[in-house]
């Protein structure tokens, strides 16, 4: 039960910051209850409660009897933020001087074990749209070098592409691992699958149970894929995945939910009407971001010992 709590925590943390961010929540506005969100997760109302009341702790709801419950107000979110980095930054140090490192030496040794080495990954994909979003999180938040690789036009070189034979790491989905798996093992490259967060897709899935859903794409690829993705789901013949560029996005209706990929949120000019009404979310799991972290803790850590 404490594992379920916490995984439908963390979707809520990040469907309510991502709902903020884009506008699409406010300060003080009241959410869904804990039925309702059972129903929709398909949890226990108890579990909702419980995951509700982590946040309440973190200082990003508030639980107000009898009246339900609500997001915090702006001027308390800034306080909850600055209660849970301070919570957080002292567990951290905390766990450091039990280790022995003093802490005013923790900065610096845990800068020199991200960034003492400049990281190449090859991110090996089918279509752009998802290289783009791949590549976008492995850079932002891990800190490597990226470079995106189309995996059909690997395969139909003779040659590894010099981006992948550079690579520190190679990393795919499991749509492609039989395709990577004997490039990385010919290099004796280490390959990294990468689980990735479904909540964005359990949302487009919510929703198209609902009526129709647009999803818009560059990559005619990815727009294939879709379609399999979603072809058990329920509704999906209301799943209307337009390529931009080639489809014509006026013929959305107004309200209807769009989702829109990072590279389409990109291209698309300043006063356009098109509003993503899906947050976008992380993208890769927590198993997958561990593994990452962990080979570039250890590729640092043994650049820092090497004689």
């Amino acid at each position: 039960m404490k594992s379920r709590r916490i995984d439908i925590a963390d979707a809520l943390r990040q469907r309510l910051l991502s709902g903020l961010h884009l506008g699409e929540l406010k300060h003080g506005q009241r959410l869904s209850s804990a039925r309702e969100l059972a129903r929709e997760m398909g949890a226990d109302p108890r579990v909702i409660l419980a995951a509700y009341r982590v946040l309440e702790q973190e200082g990003l709801v508030e639980l107000r009897p009898r009246s339900g419950i609500f997001l915090i107000a702006a001027d308390a979110s800034a306080n909850g933020l600055h209660r849970r980095t301070h919570d957080w930054m002292v567990e951290l140090l905390l766990e450091a001087v039990e280790r022995g490192i003093p802490a005013p030496e923790f900065p610096e040794r845990l800068r020199r074990s991200l960034e003492t080495l400049r990281l190449r990954v090859a991110c090996i994909e089918c279509n752009v749209d998802q290289i783009d979003e791949l590549s976008h999180e492995l850079h932002t938040t891990y800190g490597l070098d990226v470079s995106g690789v189309d995996v059909y036009a690997m395969l139909e070189s003779a040659r590894p592409p010099k981006d992948v034979r550079r690579a520190d790491l190679l990393i795919t989905t499991h749509f492609h691992t039989h395709e990577v798996q004997p490039i990385a093992t010919q290099l004796e490259k280490p390959l990294i699958v990468a689980e990735l967060l479904v909540d964005g897709f359990a949302e487009v899935a919510r929703r198209l149970a609902e009526g129709p859903v647009y999803y818009i794409v560059v990559d005619p690829r990815f727009a294939k894929k879709l379609g399999k993705i979603f072809s058990s789901a329920r509704g999906s013949a209301d799943l209307h995945v337009l390529v931009q560029g080639r489809d014509d996005l006026d013929q959305i209706p107004p309200g209807a939910p769009v989702y829109l990929t990072r590279l389409v949120r990109e291209r698309l000019p300043d006063r356009s009407p098109l509003t993503p009404a899906i947050p976008p979310a992380r993208v890769f799991s927590p198993a997958t971001s561990r593994l990452l972290f962990t080979f570039i803790l250890r590729a640092n850590l043994h650049a820092l010992t090497e004689p």
